[in-house]
């Protein structure tokens, strides 16, 4: 829809464009050029179709004096050769110009097909309504038409949006563009048109925080949303790296047992050494007593059980501590690291926990006139 809309504006505004070149006698209070570009009358000029009994002059040109309407109508002469010259964003300066001199229906029809190709939806819109504002008296009926049917079709790329706060000194922004400072007596809300899509509300505060991904907003729609500002200490989580939190106890418990392993057959290889020195020691006196000698068979297996046992002891220990050193740096890296949540996510934690009791934290609108959100709860 959106990109019909385009190619049709973008079609009226090449028609118009060329249509739009100043004439040297435009007709009374309007339009040259069809259902192009409109020209409003020049400064002499002032058209009275279907006055209401008792007025004299035209709405649109109430209090307008002929040296105003003569700037404006330069101005605006201007604007079409620099829309001609595909000077589009020089253009609408001139038609803004032209306005401030006189503000007339004509140039506002102009400027709306020249802002076409800037994809300004609100602006497009904004100068559409001043356009039909009387009805089709300042343009021609096929431009007055026209202008009708664009206005509707712009308005399928507009919602709304009303953002407020309450939170003194908190700044509130609308896709990063500030939007109001909460103040005491002020009304501290804002109601405006955006583009439909996606956006971002922001209230923000030192040593507060709150940041909402609105879904989202689709045409004619009027969501609305309470911005609610949270302290760090609200927003802040903790996660771990592993899941498994007792991993890093277990490794350690397992070196230590390894370790207490190696200290027991450390204490069994002594033992084991101790009898050997014992059975040398006999056997040495009973060779010293004229006894043939020692002829104990055993004595090597004591020393080869007792060495064996020494080496498992050894390396009971080395594996124990590598174990325990392990553990000790899964644990420094398991732990407890502290991150901040979005206040968006803050609000769906609370809706998960109250949706949990029969409550909610964020409330549908729906209404022939409204459709959003409006968060609520107790923070």
């Amino acid at each position: 829809m959106k990109r019909a809309f385009v190619v049709g504006l973008a079609l009226a505004v090449s028609i118009g464009t060329v249509l739009a070149q100043p004439k040297k006698t435009p007709p009374p209070g309007a339009p040259a050029g069809g259902s192009g570009s409109a020209i409003p009358p020049k400064p002499e000029q002032d058209p009275k179709p279907n006055l209401p009994a008792g007025e004299t002059t035209s709405p649109w040109a109430a209090g307008v004096s002929a040296e105003q309407k003569a700037m404006a109508f330069q101005k605006f002469e201007e604007a079409n050769l620099k829309l001609n010259d595909g000077s589009v964003k020089q253009a609408v300066a001139l038609y803004r110009e032209a306005l401030a001199h006189w503000n007339h229906p004509a140039i506002h029809y102009n400027l709306a097909l020249a802002l076409v190709s800037l994809d300004l939806p609100i602006e497009i819109e904004a100068s559409l309504l001043e356009a039909v504002k009387y009805g089709e008296a300042p343009l021609e009926k096929a431009q007055f038409e026209h202008a009708k049917e664009y206005l509707l079709l712009i308005q399928k790329q507009i919602a709304e949006v009303e953002v407020s706060c309450d939170k003194m000194g908190a700044e509130v922004l609308l896709d990063g563009q500030p939007l109001f400072t909460v103040k005491p007596g002020a009304p501290n809300r804002y109601a405006g048109k955006v583009k439909i899509g996606k956006h971002t509300f922001v209230a923000k505060k030192t040593g507060y925080n709150a940041q909402i991904e609105a879904p989202f907003i689709g045409p004619g729609e009027n969501f609305r949303i309470n911005l609610k500002l949270y302290t760090s200490d609200e927003l802040t989580r903790y996660k771990r790296r592993f899941d498994q939190k007792w991993m890093p106890f277990a490794v350690i418990g397992g070196g230590v047992a390894l370790a207490l392993g190696g200290g027991l057959m450390q204490l069994s290889a002594n033992s084991s050494f101790k009898e050997f020195d014992d059975k040398i020691a006999r056997c040495n006196a009973d060779t010293m007593g004229g006894n043939r000698g020692c002829m104990d068979t055993s004595l090597d297996d004591l020393k080869k059980s007792g060495n064996t046992k020494r080496s498992i002891g050894y390396v009971g220990y080395g594996v124990g501590a590598g174990a325990i050193a392990v553990g000790a740096l899964l644990l420094y890296l398991n732990r407890e690291q502290p991150y901040q949540i979005t206040a968006d996510q803050y609000i769906r934690e609370q809706e998960n926990k109250k949706s949990a009791t029969g409550g909610v934290s964020v409330v549908p609108v729906i209404s022939p006139e409204v459709a959003g959100a409006v968060v609520q709860g107790r923070f």
